[in-house]
């Protein structure tokens, strides 16, 4: 996903505005940092923006590579290195369908359940809303002029 929003984004950038760089003397380098990344920034980064959303909401992928059912530290925290890889870790979608299907008493569940699909949607929404601010603030920013 986001290959194919970086993909789109540069080759969204006007080819006029390459070649005004390209004609005022700069190299591809300084065209490609100045004028080609800038413009395609908003593109790349909602790009990236949507797809951690997407990753947030899909629970499969995760399952096979470590989420468990109770994880009792985080993979995260205060100790050197900060970032535990060899650790499992919990995942709200998961936790979801274990409070619903898996749980003995599924009634008393309930109001843990909508509460927690509540999150996870709320968290797929302000990553969505996240990604559209940003995207509308550097297409603003890094407008090209059209003649």
């Amino acid at each position: 996903m986001v290959i194919v929003a970086t993909e789109e984004a540069l080759v969204a950038v006007p080819r006029g505005a390459r070649e005004a760089s390209l004609a005022c003397g700069a190299s591809k380098w300084q065209t490609i940092r100045n004028v080609v990344l800038p413009a395609s920034a908003p593109g790349i980064l909602t790009g990236v923006i949507l797809a951690m959303a997407r990753g947030a909401g899909e629970v499969a992928p995760l399952m096979i590579v470590g989420v468990v059912k109770l994880a009792p530290t985080l993979p995260l925290d205060g100790t050197f290195p900060f970032l535990h890889a060899d650790r499992k870790f919990m995942h709200l979608g998961f936790h979801i369908y274990d409070l619903g299907f898996q749980s003995p008493d599924s009634d008393a569940a309930k109001p843990m359940v909508f509460a927690s699909t509540l999150l996870l949607l709320a968290l797929v929404v302000f990553l969505n809303l996240g990604a559209i601010t940003i995207r509308n603030r550097l297409r603003e920013r890094y407008k090209t002029a059209t003649f």
